[in-house]
């Protein structure tokens, strides 16, 4: 049963049952990054009854795509929610597809109102912002401990929007990856997967560097420290997730910065194509 491919879809209403999708041709072509802008993709799920595809394509629905192969891990990929579907006529068959994001319902929704006395702790003021976003988080303990606002601080607006400019402050930035905010340091990895990724255990392809050129008279520009590669599908292959990386061209770990999932189970095999820096 190894290397057949399986993928369930579960999507309904956020915060409460949802349903199971599989047994049928389901694709996706899922784009990550790791800026705080939500990720965000595409899933076709084919053959579906007009009553169940009129209940996937509700705007604001919660789905959870999961893929993998039978007797191996078949993992979530994506959390997220649905922004917008519809059902169309492919060929032969019909296809019910929705346009996915990452996060994006609760930062749109984390509007925020604060006012802090002088010498408020940093940690406090991100802690509300983090608490308005509603998701869990990583990393809070990367902003140093007794930093605090002499001043005093206050804000009105989006919560992400309040994140990003006390994390700045400290030469941090954030992400969010399947609904988790990770708080960063740029250039340093936030999560460690163990992978160690070589031709024989799901790299795809030899590691090439992504050029700095941009033009035909740029022939005397060094390549940056960045590689792009594809693997097989591993759910931990996240931006800003490290991995070793082993081949004829590159021998080093590797923190993603970008990760494009993409596959179906009836076509072509899954693939993540990665863009990633070395530590």
């Amino acid at each position: 049963m190894a290397f057949i491919r399986k993928v369930e879809v579960t999507v309904g209403p956020k915060g409460g049952e949802g349903f199971k999708i599989d047994g049928l041709k389901i694709a996706f072509n899922i784009e990550k990054t790791d800026s705080p802008d939500p990720n965000k993709g595409k899933i076709q799920i084919y053959n579906l009854s007009e009553s169940t595809s009129a209940k996937v394509t509700v705007a604001k629905n919660h789905i959870t795509l999961k893929a993998g192969y039978l007797d191996e891990t078949i993992g979530a990929i994506f959390f997220g929610d649905v922004l917008d579907g519809r059902r169309y006529k492919d060929g032969q068959d019909y296809c019910t597809e929705l346009e996915v994001f990452d996060g994006r319902t609760s930062v749109m929704s984390g509007h925020i109102s604060v006012s802090y006395a002088k010498g408020t702790e940093t940690r406090t003021v991100a802690q509300a912002f983090l608490d308005a976003l509603g998701m869990p988080f990583k990393g809070l303990e990367h902003i140093p401990a007794g930093e605090s606002y002499p001043h005093g601080y206050c804000y009105i607006g989006m919560a992400g929007d309040g994140l990003r400019d006390v994390l700045n402050r400290y030469g941090l930035m954030y992400t969010v990856q399947n609904e988790m905010i990770y708080i960063i340091r740029p250039g340093e990895a936030a999560d460690k997967t163990g992978l160690r990724l070589t031709p024989s255990t799901g790299l795809l392809t030899t590691p090439q560097p992504v050029s700095d050129k941009t033009g035909e008279g740029d022939e005397a520009a060094e390549a940056s420290n960045r590689w792009k590669f594809a693997t097989m599908l591993f759910p931990e292959l996240i931006p800003g997730a490290a991995c070793k990386v082993e081949s004829s061209t590159l021998n080093k770990e590797v923190i993603i910065r970008k990760a494009g999932y993409s596959g179906d189970n009836w076509g072509g095999d899954y693939q993540i194509d990665i863009e990633g820096e070395v530590a």
